[in-house]
């Protein structure tokens, strides 16, 4: 009996050391040839950013830099004898959320301006690798830009300054046109703005495949056809965009 109750507290207290064991951290190693000091100058950056560590290894681990693209190695940077460094992950953290972390941060803006930094001997020593170029929304013309500015004075000044001129249009929450017309995405944002909040709660589009109850539209609806929304697209197009000053600063 003695000995029975011996042994099942002997599993009891293993058990709870395994319940409180931390979980194992990804480990990450440098091969040879990658610069070990640019690898040890973007860590502790990430880390500060993000509280995520990696567990060094001298070899093989789960993360590894190293100078061959293999099966999952993602380019992150270019040394100047023209040699890449890619980061590779196991197939088994290719979903990890800290990998993931890691690789993004690395191909950000940030993370790029941190690898430019790095110097040895006053030397810069990698440069970031040329991301893929995004592809252009083509923009299409269709509407006519004179009915697009009738119908965004009588329908879009209930909250957005259409006309600069009208000193006291629009709602100070809500961006001018000429504001937004100084948007990347402006194209995409004008084609779908009947879809998103807080639009899709009191406009209706006809032609736009989207359907609602207009009983559900507690303020005096907007009704507009498809054809009218290009009109709106139209003349926002030849406003001239407001210059919003620098694009935002990243500090790696």
């Amino acid at each position: 009996m003695i000995k029975t109750m011996h042994i099942v507290l002997q599993l009891s207290l293993l058990a709870l050391v395994l319940s409180v064991a931390p979980a194992r951290a990804t480990s990450l190693s440098i091969a040879s040839g990658i610069p070990e000091g640019l690898v040890n100058y973007l860590l502790p950056r990430f880390t500060l950013k993000t509280q995520i560590r990696f567990d060094r290894l001298p070899r093989d681990g789960d993360l590894q830099f190293r100078k061959d693209s293999g099966e999952f190695g993602v380019a992150i940077f270019q040394l100047n004898d023209g040699s890449i460094g890619y980061l590779h992950a196991a197939r088994w953290l290719q979903d990890d959320a800290d990998y993931l972390h890691f690789r993004d941060w690395l191909l950000s803006e940030a993370g790029r301006a941190t690898i430019s930094d790095y110097r040895e001997q006053g030397v810069a020593i990698a440069i970031p690798v040329d991301l893929a170029p995004v592809e252009e929304v083509a923009i299409v013309i269709t509407g006519n830009a004179d009915v697009g500015r009738t119908l965004s004075l009588a329908h879009c000044s209930r909250c957005h300054k259409v006309d600069r001129a009208a000193k006291y249009s629009g709602m100070d929450s809500s961006p001018s046109f000429h504001a937004m017309r100084g948007f990347e995405d402006w194209y995409v944002r004008f084609l779908s703005f009947y879809a998103v909040s807080p639009h899709k709660a009191l406009i209706t589009v006809e032609g736009s495949g989207i359907e609602k109850d207009p009983d559900l539209i507690t303020i005096a609806p907007i009704e507009l056809r498809i054809e009218q929304v290009n009109d709106i697209v139209a003349f926002v197009h030849t406003l001239e965009p407001l210059d919003l000053g620098r694009p935002i600063q990243f500090n790696p």
